[in-house]
């Protein structure tokens, strides 16, 4: 592996684990101004870093004790892919599904391809399980 896909994929490290930590004010400094996340964004939340904090602050209002648990860190070239789990309880309620706190534990899994441009994150495309999701908390019939 080349060393800036090593750097690469230890800035995407350190970013994880600035979320986990609930460390917002460490992340800007692994975003380029121009951070583009609009393939992946919550509907209604504006698109960029600010988007993906408003979006990390509604899930910590719902698990409060919200966990992620990486997988897997892969990084070729400019992109780096983050394979992890997220896990916690419904302790918040959760709006976008109609669920009211339920105390149901969540495991779901999520997938994130980075670019990186210099250094700084320049986008994110990721992908949650949200069937699973669904299921855990109650929110949808089960699967027949």
């Amino acid at each position: 592996m080349s060393e800036a896909s090593d750097r690469n994929r230890e800035i995407v490290r350190a970013v994880e684990e600035a979320w986990d930590r609930q460390d917002l004010g460490s992340l800007d400094q692994h975003f380029a101004p121009d951070f583009d996340n609009s393939a992946s964004a919550v509907p209604g939340l504006p698109a960029g870093l600010e988007g993906a904090k408003m979006a990390h602050a509604g899930s910590m209002r719902s698990f409060p004790d919200r966990k992620i648990h990486i997988e897997e860190l892969l990084a070729e070239g400019d992109k780096v892919m983050v394979r992890a789990r997220v896990t916690g309880t419904n302790q918040g309620g959760f709006p976008p599904m109609d669920v009211p706190p339920n105390g149901a534990p969540i495991d779901i899994a999520f997938v994130g391809i980075y670019t990186l441009r210099d250094g700084k994150i320049v986008s994110h495309w990721g992908l949650n399980d949200v069937a699973a999701l669904m299921q855990q908390l109650g929110a949808g019939a089960p699967p027949a």
